[in-house]
């Protein structure tokens, strides 16, 4: 992964995940991590993107849901950053400095 460049907005980070998923050939990469539990993701997939949603609630700002076949995955402004790192996405809480998901497209 490349080095972060700077900490973008949410509007930033929906566009590049929408165009980048446009792609029906592309796939995600997602890791999680909490406490960065020796370098290990305590959540991993890989699917193809079906949806990706953007929405603003009355109290937590901006949310970025991204949906597969599996799983959904939502990100509210209120708790966490956002930043693109070349062509990855990285959400990083808010509230701990070692919690955060890397979003890679393969």
């Amino acid at each position: 992964m490349s080095k972060i460049l700077n900490l973008n907005s949410f509007d930033r980070t929906y566009k590049r995940i929408v165009e980048k998923s446009s792609n029906d050939l592309i796939k995600i990469n997602v890791e999680f991590y909490h406490h960065d539990f020796q370098s290990e993701p305590f959540l991993h997939t890989e699917a193809k993107v079906q949806n990706v949603l953007f929405d603003r609630s009355l109290d937590g700002g901006a949310v970025i849901t991204i949906m597969t076949n599996e799983s959904y995955l939502s990100f509210a402004e209120k708790n966490y950053h956002t930043n693109l790192s070349g062509d990855d996405v990285v959400f990083s809480s808010k509230h701990n400095s070692e919690t955060y998901c890397i979003i890679q497209f393969i």
